[in-house]
Parts: C-alpha cells; structure tokens; sequence
C-alpha cells in the first residue's frame, strides 16, 4: 500500500487527470484512495499535501522501528 501510495503521488505529479486506479485494490471504490483522491482521478484539496505527509510519517515509522532492532 505504502508504494502503490507513492507511485500515485509521482503519478499524480505528471499526470493528474491520469487516475491511479490500477494501484488500488478496490479501484475507484476503494477507501483509502477516496481519501486522497476524487472519483474522476485528480487529488482532492488538501489530497497531496496529505499524502505526502503520510508517505514521511509511514517511512520515519519504518525508519525508527528499524533503528530500535
């Protein structure tokens, strides 16, 4: 999910009419996506600054559970 994430956020970036429903499980039905992205494709209002946002919080995450093994 964390790259099927990132990739609609550089998809998102070059083409934002695109659509990044390939990546997501449930297409344009799917949750997640809804929260970042409206039906037709592009990011919702504050969409991109949230994913980005998600995208550093779920790597500094990963980064700090790999840093206390």
């Amino acid at each position: 999910m964390m790259i099927g994430s990132f990739l609609s956020f550089v998809l998102g970036w070059f083409t934002p009419a695109a659509g990044p429903d390939w990546m997501w499980a449930g297409g344009r039905d799917d949750f997640v996506r809804g929260l970042y992205f409206r039906p037709n494709g592009t990011f919702r209002r504050f969409g991109r600054v949230a994913l980005m946002l998600t995208l550093l919080a779920g790597s500094a995450a990963v980064l700090w559970v790999l840093h206390r093994l």
